[in-house]
């Protein structure tokens, strides 16, 4: 069985022994609590200056300018060979004398081509007389007159077993009572009834022209009109 420290121990010995145990504590403490202040006193340390090197480099040394060219050498002045003079040519022979042939030219009579005639002269055509004025009452009385003729033949051209009426617009052109350009304007809707008064423009019984008309040229525009009892005359 373990025995107890001897401190614990109730008896003499063990007091003793825990008093003294005690004191040597207490004598430990107290030694320190003097030597502490005494210790932050002390100055720190001195601290040693850091050494830095420094190295001087010097700059590289110049270099020497290259020597200077030596100029050359005169070459040795060599005297030419002298030079002969040109021997002189000899005169050239003498040429012989040309002989020279007399030619005797016989004249030539030389007869001069034969001109082109000259054409006639052609005298320029007489100016033509100036057209006579005619007065716009004159013509739209014409053009009147060259309508009412186109549908005076109107119930002649009036196609058979037609029963509908129409208005188609036929244009043409009169010179010299003569019908030319013939043209249909405006249709009917019927294809007979344009066919029709084209055809009467060309068998309608113009009158004659008056004299101050002749060699004019006219553009007329007629409507045919169409009925399936009487044509009557549209005058535009």
């Amino acid at each position: 069985m373990n025995k107890p420290p001897i401190w614990l121990n109730q008896t003499p010995d063990g007091k003793k022994f825990a008093a003294a145990l005690l004191a040597a504590l207490l004598l430990e403490i107290a030694a320190l609590a003097l030597i502490i202040p005494h210790l932050a006193k002390q100055p720190p340390p001195a601290q040693v200056p850091a050494v830095v090197k420094i190295t001087i480099v010097a700059p590289p040394a110049p270099k020497p300018p290259p020597p200077a060219p030596k100029p050359p050498l005169p070459k040795p002045i060599v005297p030419s060979p002298p030079v002969a003079p040109p021997r002189p040519l000899p005169p050239p022979p003498p040429r012989p004398a040309a002989q020279h042939a007399a030619r005797h030219f016989a004249p030539r009579h030389v007869t001069p081509p034969p001109q082109p005639a000259q054409p006639p002269a052609v005298p320029a055509p007489p100016t033509p007389p100036p057209l006579p004025v005619i007065s716009q009452g004159e013509v739209d009385l014409f053009r009147l007159a060259m309508r009412a003729a186109v549908q005076s033949v109107a119930d002649q051209v009036y196609p058979n077993g037609v029963q509908q009426g129409g208005a188609p617009v036929v244009s043409f052109d009169y010179k010299n009572g003569v019908i030319s350009n013939i043209a249909l304007v405006t249709s009917s809707g019927f294809t007979r009834l344009d066919a029709a008064a084209m055809q009467a423009v060309r068998i309608a019984p113009y009158p004659p022209e008056p004299d101050e008309f002749h060699g004019q040229a006219e553009s007329v525009t007629v409507t045919v009109i169409f009925r399936a009892a009487v044509p009557s005359v549209d005058g535009d």
